[in-house]
C-alpha cells in the first residue's frame, strides 16, 4: 500500500480489503484511522509513559479563545489539522493575533484541528518493521530543515537534510528505539512503520506514526 491519505492511509481502503478478504500490506483498518488521527493517537501513547508536546483539540465553528491556548500551549505553538499529512495546513504560531488565520488555514485541511506546542529539540524520524516475530528498529534518522521547520517545503523541495545513522548520544539513542518499539507493539501496527521524535532535554517526544510511509526520492 503506498497510498498516502485518504483512502489508504486513514483506514478506509484497508477496511475495504478486509471485507473483501484481501491481504495488504499495511495496518489494520482501526489502527490505520488511530494513526491518521493525531489526536487519538496522542491520547493514547501518552498512557504508556510516552512523552508528547502539551496540545489543545478544536472543531470548526468552535470559538476560539486565544488567551486560553496561549495559557495552555505556549509560544510559539503550530496549528496543524488534525487528519493531514504531508505537513499541509500547517503554521507555525509566534503571537497569539496570528492564531485565526493560522486556524483558518488549518481548516482547509480538516474540520478538526490540534494546537501544539513547540518542542525546542533535534528531531528524529524511525522507521521499524516486525520481522521473525521480533520488532525491528531500523536506524534513526535526524531531520536538519533549512526552513523554520520540517514543512512542505523542507520535505519535498529539497529544504533539509537526513542523516543516517543520526549522531546520537548511545543513552538518547536506546530511549528513542524503545519508544518506537513501543508504538509499533502498544498500537498494533503491521507492516514497516515511521515515528516522528523531537529530542527535549535528553528525552524523545512523540509526534505521530506513519504507517504508510513515503516512497518517493523525497520521503
Amino acid at each position: 500500500n503506498a497510498i498516502h491519505g485518504n483512502p489508504g492511509e486513514n483506514g478506509l481502503l484497508q477496511a475495504y480489503f478486509e471485507l473483501l478478504g484481501i491481504r495488504h500490506t499495511s495496518c489494520g483498518h482501526f489502527e490505520s484511522a488511530l494513526t491518521f488521527n493525531k489526536r487519538e493517537c496522542i491520547a493514547v501513547v501518552r498512557q504508556y509513559g510516552i512523552h508528547t508536546a502539551k496540545s489543545v483539540f478544536m472543531t470548526q465553528g468552535e470559538a476560539l479563545d486565544a488567551d486560553a491556548v496561549v495559557r495552555a500551549v505556549g509560544l510559539p505553538c503550530f496549528v496543524k489539522p488534525n487528519r493531514a499529512g504531508s505537513s499541509f495546513g500547517i503554521t507555525k504560531v509566534y503571537k497569539k493575533e496570528e492564531l485565526p488565520a493560522a486556524l483558518d488555514q488549518a481548516y482547509r485541511e480538516d474540520s478538526e484541528i490540534l494546537i501544539e506546542s513547540f518542542l525546542d529539540g533535534r528531531e528524529v524520524s524511525v522507521g521499524a518493521m516486525r520481522i521473525d516475530g521480533q520488532v525491528t528498529v531500523l536506524p534513526i534518522t535526524e531531520i536538519v530543515s533549512m526552513n523554520d521547520f520540517f514543512d512542505y517545503k523542507a520535505k519535498y523541495e529539497g529544504r533539509s537534510r537526513e542523516i543516517t545513522p543520526a549522531d546520537l548520544p548511545a543513552d538518547i539513542e536506546e530511549k528513542i528505539r524503545e519508544a518506537s518499539a513501543k508504538v509499533f507493539e502498544k498500537l498494533n501496527l503491521r507492516g514497516v512503520v515511521r515515528s516522528e521524535f523531537i529530542i527535549v532535554d535528553g528525552e524523545p517526544h512523540f509526534l505521530e506514526v506513519n504507517t504508510c510511509p513515503g516512497l518517493s526520492a523525497a520521503s
